[in-house]
């Protein structure tokens, strides 16, 4: 088992659930943007977590943050759009691995 700081966990669980809404928003709607959108999102904060395991913490919460601030868009446009729980979900958790990750970004940069 791999020594992961605490920092690290919330990189890799927001990947681990936006992986996992992708996938099930393509097996339930056959929706093939949520399939790449979800693997490529969760992708990236998961490479965040790798980093922020190996030390790189600065590089790892940038890269988390903008996948954040990127996942908070999407979904945050759809909520405007009067969508319903799913969108109002995943912003609240983008705009709060934004923060979290933004604010270890710029403590890592000091």
């Amino acid at each position: 088992i791999v020594d992961m700081p605490g920092e690290a966990h919330p990189a890799f669980t927001v990947g681990g659930l936006v992986f996992a809404g992708g996938l099930i928003g393509f097996l339930k709607s056959s929706s093939k943007g949520s399939l790449i959108g979800g693997s490529i999102i969760g992708a990236g904060f998961a490479g965040a977590g790798m980093l922020i395991t190996k030390g790189e913490g600065f590089q790892g919460h940038a890269l988390a943050s903008t996948c954040a601030l990127s996942l908070a868009g999407m979904f945050g446009r759809k909520l405007l759009k009067g969508g319903g729980m799913v969108p109002a979900i995943y912003t609240f958790i983008g705009l709060a691995s934004l923060g979290f990750h933004g604010k270890k970004a710029l403590e890592w940069k000091e």
